[in-house]
């Protein structure tokens, strides 16, 4: 996979641990934001703020000109959703620059704005009401200045085959956030489509369950203007959606949650099915006696192929026992398979946003 500039990077910091990372950084104990000191040998603490103005969420940047470390402090209620993002104006690049979030004594999030990026974003949930405090440190004699700017999150909402939702990043660090109610069983397909958000790098998609486990991850990145993510809910209750884009910039892409088709197979009975929404998979089973002999045919009919369609024969227990493709130049795949008893599946998936008709012909074979 090709990769871009590291210069062109803005890498999201949640809470300590750095997200989608290109790189380890590992630093000297002297060299850690609680160990940090001024160009003047002086403990950061001790250090007078500069800039002194205080950021709002949604309101405009605060230009900290730093000659040391400097602190802007912010007021939010609890459960907030928040980025502080930082972004490299004159400020020099001999080192990096630390950025540490807290509340009272505790920190909240931290990060690097790294000698090589332009801008950095910490994520976080505030814990609680109050008055917070952004520490920016050098941990060079630099000089010059950083925007540094709070952004909240968009919301929204969606539905199991239900409408595509709209996905605006009105604000540079700003993410969003939907949610749906899913039931332990049900197979998914998160869709997501490229609108005007830059292609210049990822827009992170993350689908967490109601305990905050992660179900599925993902991203649309500059390789497609699309991404399906294939998750099984394994938890009944609201699951949430985070769209998390890997820059500062602006705009919008929209996202679907598919279902699934399902249907059963006799042998000798040809069975057509159909994919009406795009990112939806089929689930196809069918009974077998132990050590009966099957081939399966299967036929595109109207299903489009601009990406390939993946085929999997699972058995009882969920091995793949045979799997093949549908693409371009092949329409159609034969699976030949010896059986034990129990029930079959046959897992259709699309792998892109390809939707239409197909034929199964299961047919058993002496």
């Amino acid at each position: 996979m090709a990769m871009h500039s590291v210069a062109l990077r803005r890498r999201r910091w949640t809470g300590a641990a750095l997200v989608a990372a290109s790189l380890t950084l590992a630093f000297p104990a002297a060299a850690s934001p609680a160990a940090a000191v001024s160009a003047g040998g002086l403990p950061a603490a001790a250090v007078p703020v500069m800039g002194g103005d205080r950021l709002t969420v949604g309101g405009p940047g605060v230009l900290v000109d730093l000659k040391g470390a400097g602190s802007v402090t912010f007021d939010v209620s609890a459960g907030r959703r928040l980025t502080v993002l930082a972004q490299r104006r004159t400020l020099t690049a001999a080192d990096n620059t630390d950025l540490v979030i807290r509340r009272g004594g505790t920190r909240v999030a931290e990060g690097t704005l790294i000698t090589t990026w332009s801008s950095v974003s910490l994520d976080f949930t505030a814990p609680a009401a109050g008055t917070y405090t952004v520490d920016i440190r050098p941990r060079a004699a630099d000089r010059g200045t950083v925007l540094l700017s709070l952004a909240g999150a968009a919301t929204g909402s969606l539905s199991p085959r239900g409408p595509a939702h709209l996905v605006t990043i009105a604000r540079p660090g700003e993410r969003a956030f939907l949610t749906f109610a899913a039931t332990s069983g049900q197979r998914l397909t998160l869709v997501a489509r490229r609108g005007t958000i830059s292609q210049d790098e990822y827009t992170n998609l993350e689908v967490r369950g109601p305990s905050g486990g992660v179900a599925t991850a993902g991203a649309v990145g500059y390789e497609a203007d699309h991404r399906t993510l294939d998750f099984d809910v394994t938890e009944t209750g609201t699951h949430t959606v985070e769209v998390n884009p890997d820059t500062d910039r602006t705009g919008t892409l929209t996202l679907q949650l598919a279902g699934t088709v399902t249907a059963r197979l006799t042998p000798g009975r040809p069975t057509s099915l159909r994919l009406a929404q795009a990112g939806e998979r089929a689930f196809v089973t069918f009974t077998a006696a132990e050590s009966e002999q099957f081939r399966l045919t299967i036929r595109r009919g109207t299903l489009t192929t601009a990406e390939p369609t993946r085929l999997r024969v699972r058995t009882p227990i969920g091995l793949d026992v045979v799997h093949a493709e549908l693409n371009a130049t092949r329409p159609s795949a034969v699976l030949a398979f010896s059986a034990s008893a129990g029930t079959y599946t046959v897992e259709i998936d699309p792998d892109g946003l390809d939707a239409g008709t197909l034929t199964l012909d299961l047919r058993k074979t002496p």
